[in-house]
């Protein structure tokens, strides 16, 4: 029984952790039903949200529905239950965890990533491996029956906000965030490597050149953008992975971008990716055949940048621009097998199912210094130059 408890634990607890933590707001509600307001507005809903309602420095774990409505004294739709206040209860006992179990850790200089990205990690055979990829949902036995992992992942980056899910980092990179956060709950392949040692050495020089917790989206994007540009444009890379395989050609990967000082195009927006969830900052990839680039979230707006051309501006990126494959075949004549959704990149969907809109007008920009309108290409476009 007691070995049946724990994996119970185990298993909610990555679901949770996964869901959504709330760190401060108050509870709001009348005639026994309850919402909870985070300190920026928002409502915690759509599943499990760890909250420290009075401060202790201990979180108990609630359920909200769609609309925000605590669940209380009931069975979940995942069938859990909770108690009479709400809280996740296990053969009658509250489950809690400390603020360092649930995402708000105190960081330290040497692991300034504790409690800020363990969402990313599983474990599997004894071994880190990342999270967010179907097979590794479907084993921790978080999917609902008749759901595939990948619709899985899909739902939870959109519940979460968080696009970061439908891009898990592996390899060298994973081994950074593991390190930069103490995860010490697995054995981190590459960890003793000196690829990873040097990799890591670049991330922390890059998170210590500024205070990254403190620094505004436009400030954390810039800093990266100046940081992988940095890279020069490795024109051999394609040769090289004709022999190596492109797994195995440091210009496509962020080691090949931050310590070499090489990289194409994968390279530079692996690189973006890195550093920005290093440092809190949400990026996707947007591209076409044979090239790709990386897009910025900041104040709510995807920018995107052109790092091969180490260009110093941000464009408000089109989100919404259609996939190569849905391109040509609507010069075909023949898109029956898109739907409205699939003709858009990864970002695109996200972006539709969230409701994001793009902005058209400069007044739809925050005050941001460099911000103009700009004649690009034959069209209209919002520029951000930065230094």
């Amino acid at each position: 029984m007691k070995r049946t408890k724990r994996m119970i634990a185990l298993g909610l607890s990555m679901a949770v952790v996964c869901s959504g933590t709330a760190f401060a707001g108050t509870w709001q509600g009348a005639d026994g039903s309850y919402k909870y307001q985070n300190d920026d507005g928002t409502y915690a809903k759509g599943g499990w949200h760890w909250i420290d309602g009075n401060g202790d420095g201990v979180s108990e774990s609630y359920y909200f529905n769609e609309d925000g409505m605590l669940l209380q004294n009931t069975t979940t739709p995942d069938n859990y239950q909770v108690d009479a206040s709400g809280a996740w209860v296990v053969d009658g006992v509250v489950q809690t965890q400390s603020a360092s179990q649930n995402g708000s850790a105190a960081s330290s200089d040497e692991f300034p990533l504790k409690g800020r990205v363990e969402k990313y990690f599983g474990i599997e055979n004894g071994n880190l491996v990342p999270y967010w990829q179907p097979a590794h949902v479907i084993c921790e036995g978080v999917v609902p029956a008749g759901m595939t992992g990948m619709t899985y992942i899909d739902n939870k980056a959109v519940e979460e906000r968080d696009i970061s899910i439908l891009y898990p980092e592996g390899g060298y990179n994973l081994a950074v965030l593991a390190i930069l956060a103490d995860y010490r709950d697995a054995n981190i392949p590459y960890a003793d490597t000196p690829e990873v040692a040097a990799l890591l050495a670049e991330v922390k020089e890059f998170m210590n050149s500024f205070d990254w917790k403190n620094a505004s989206d436009l400030e954390k994007a810039t800093r990266i953008c100046n940081r992988i540009h940095k890279a020069s444009y490795d024109h051999d890379a394609a040769n090289e992975a004709r022999t190596t395989g492109w797994s195995e050609s440091p210009s496509y990967g962020a080691y090949g971008c931050l310590v070499n000082g090489k990289a194409v195009c994968q390279g530079y927006t692996e690189a973006a990716n890195l550093l920005a969830i290093c440092v809190g900052l949400q990026t996707m990839e947007m591209g076409d055949v044979g090239h790709t680039y990386p897009l910025f979230l900041v104040d709510g707006i995807w920018l995107a940048n052109e790092p091969t051309t180490q260009d110093k501006y941000f464009t408000v990126a089109d989100v919404y621009e259609y996939n190569p494959g849905y391109r040509m075949m609507l010069q075909l004549g023949d898109t029956s097998e898109f739907t409205d959704i699939t003709k858009y990149q990864m970002i695109g969907q996200y972006c539709e199912v969230t409701g994001y809109t793009v902005p058209t007008e400069l007044s739809e920009l925050p005050d941001w210094a460099g911000k103009r309108e700009e004649t690009r290409f034959g069209k209209q476009e919002l520029v951000i130059y930065f230094r």
